[in-house]
């Protein structure tokens, strides 16, 4: 505990200022899909507090744990998230920017709707299709890496054959 508390009042960003933005990944269960929660600092009587501002949780129970106050009174917002969820699984955001994202954490919520658009088949056929953008963590973007280069050395050797 006092390494992963040294890790975040050691982050350049730290500590939490009003406007901040927290996103909150969770991995997919057996029960349940992927889903995030987006939190933002804000000021009240008692100090600065999370505010539930969004999730994509499969039921709405799931979402908002880490709203309110800080656990210890008078400490910083993103500590309870940061110990009970993780930071790998966290996403800090100030003034639109990422200051602090996991490697198992979202850019921004996994929520885009279905869109319609227009797409070219393998034969050169053009018609429609229904795209669901989608986000990608850190740790998913390197292993899509590491499948299209092992993909590409297979097809440099067989071409080589």
């Amino acid at each position: 505990m006092v390494d992963g508390h040294n890790a975040l009042t050691g982050a350049p960003w730290y500590p939490a200022q009003v406007g901040d933005r927290l996103l909150v990944t969770y991995e997919e269960t057996e029960q349940d899909p992927r889903w995030t929660e987006t939190y933002e600092v804000a000021e009240e009587a008692g100090g600065r507090v999370l505010r539930p501002v969004g999730h994509t949780a499969p039921d709405d129970s799931l979402a908002g744990w880490f709203a309110g106050p800080p656990e210890l009174h008078g400490g910083d917002p993103f500590e309870t998230p940061w110990m009970e969820a993780g930071p790998d699984h966290l996403t800090v955001t100030r003034g639109g920017d990422v200051v602090h994202q996991g490697r198992h954490a979202l850019s921004r919520p996994d929520d885009a709707p279905p869109r319609l658009t227009t797409a070219a088949g393998a034969d050169g056929a053009v018609g429609w299709a229904v795209v669901q953008e989608r986000g990608f963590t850190p740790a998913e973007l390197d292993s899509l890496q590491h499948k299209i280069i092992a993909r590409a050395q297979e097809l440099v050797r067989g071409d080589q054959e």
